[in-house]
């Protein structure tokens, strides 16, 4: 499998002015494969979001680089889109409005922009909801509607930051089912931080698992679960639940056979 995205001994450090530098990232290396998602998890302070924003190009390394489809990262591209923890949306736009957005900066011309729009709201479900603003939609609608405006510039690399976080719990199960169906439908190469580890487990190929003050790679876990299977399926297997403990002893610091390093 070629590497979508190559993070090569990646450091951060955010220099001090009134008090001591933080070290947030620490020689972090590792490779994300095209079409495979890849989630990153850990305690707080390992740095997981720093290491997502210098993937897109928002922050920069200290020291180290990373590459996505093998060119070295200076900024945000086309070849990268990102789903915030919060949606972001503009809150004048219509729901199609903020799909166009990012379509309408690039010059892209109105008809074009609202075919791909309605292209990418269809995908997400949301059809019916093309002319409604965001405080008449949900918090499952707007993120749906944020994942629809990543995808509209047709990015090879998906990253979201904790992306579900803020949803119920029935709104979060049904997000999660719908990123699974997304990725399946379009083959992007995911990369996304969570907290939760069993949405770690439950979406993801392999799991990066973090520790931190500095983040460092701590350990990286092929969950191995059946793609082929439905969520629920998944998430009531004694695989997943084997994967799940494996994760959080990983996490933990407790060691175990056959961790990957």
């Amino acid at each position: 499998m070629s590497a979508a995205v190559t993070v090569s001994q990646v450091s951060k450090v955010f220099p001090g002015r009134r008090r001591p530098d933080v070290h947030a990232l620490d020689d972090v290396s590792f490779d994300v494969g095209a079409g495979e998602i890849v989630a990153l998890t850990g305690h707080s302070g390992c740095g997981k979001t720093t290491l997502l924003r210098i993937i897109m190009g928002l922050d920069t390394a200290t020291s180290g680089q990373v590459s996505a489809d093998g060119k070295v990262v200076t900024g945000c591209g086309n070849d990268r889109g990102i789903v915030f923890q919060h949606a972001e949306l503009l809150p004048w736009r219509t729901a199609r409005g903020n799909v166009e957005f990012g379509l309408e900066a690039r010059g892209v011309p109105r008809a074009s922009r609202r075919a791909v729009a309605e292209e990418y709201l269809a995908l997400v479900g949301l059809s019916d909801a093309a002319d409604r603003r965001p405080d008449e939609l949900s918090g499952g609608m707007r993120q749906r509607v944020g994942m629809a405006r990543a995808l509209a510039i047709d990015p090879a690399i998906l990253l979201m930051d904790e992306p579900f976080s803020a949803l119920d719990a029935q709104t979060r199960e049904s997000m999660q089912a719908e990123l699974l169906r997304i990725h399946a439908a379009t083959g992007k190469t995911i990369v996304f931080v969570t907290h939760d580890l069993d949405e770690a487990v439950l979406l993801a190929d392999r799991v990066i698992a973090m520790r931190p003050s500095p983040g460092r790679v701590q350990s990286i876990l092929d969950t191995g679960l059946d793609v082929s299977r439905p969520v629920a399926e998944r998430r009531g297997s004694t695989e997943f639940m084997e994967q799940r403990h494996r994760l959080y002893q990983l996490i933990h610091g407790i060691e175990i056979e056959g961790a990957l390093r």
